[in-house]
């Protein structure tokens, strides 16, 4: 054999080197790209999802807001219509008046076993005051009774984000 054999067959050793070489580099940077691509495509999911919930949480107030308005329209009326009337407590008979504090607990109630209502001193004991569970306890007690999030959300007439929310941050 002459040198010039000795060196095509370097040169093609060296060529197919280079190729294989080179198709490593490109298949690493493909997976580079798909990586990049999937933390992009999370990134948008994650902001898609806060959207979603600021805009329902948006949508609560605005009813929430509604609802006060009508209370306090309500309240004010009353306030009206006792003021109108002579107040004298033998008008009034005690099964009729409710104190505005009291509430009734709802049928789908939820209480927490640990939870214990704060304890009254003599002077505030009345019986016109009711300690209610907040939401958020509510959630939480569910949660920890193995209910998902759908779940709570219908049971506690909540939007689901919001209670999705509110299990991300207390969990």
């Amino acid at each position: 054999m002459t040198m010039t054999t000795y060196l095509v067959v370097i040169s093609l050793m060296l060529h197919g080197v280079t190729f294989l070489w080179i198709l490593t580099l490109m298949q690493r940077n493909a997976k580079v790209e798909d990586e990049r691509r999937h933390v992009l495509r999370l990134k948008d999911e994650i902001e898609d999802m806060l959207f979603s919930y600021t805009n329902e949480i948006k949508e609560e107030n605005k009813e929430l807001l509604k609802e006060l308005k009508l209370s306090t329209k309500e309240s004010q009326a009353r306030i009206r219509q006792q003021k109108d009337v002579p107040s004298s407590k033998n008008n009034t008979s005690e099964g009729n008046v409710q104190p505005l504090l009291k509430q009734t607990p709802k049928n789908n109630e939820v209480i927490d076993e640990d939870y214990l209502p704060p304890i009254l001193d003599e002077a505030d004991n009345q019986e016109s005051v009711v300690y209610e569970q907040s939401d958020t306890a509510k959630v939480l007690a569910l949660a920890k009774q193995g209910m998902s999030a759908e779940a709570i959300a219908k049971k506690l007439s909540l939007g689901k984000g919001e209670v999705e929310l509110m299990l991300k941050f207390y969990r």
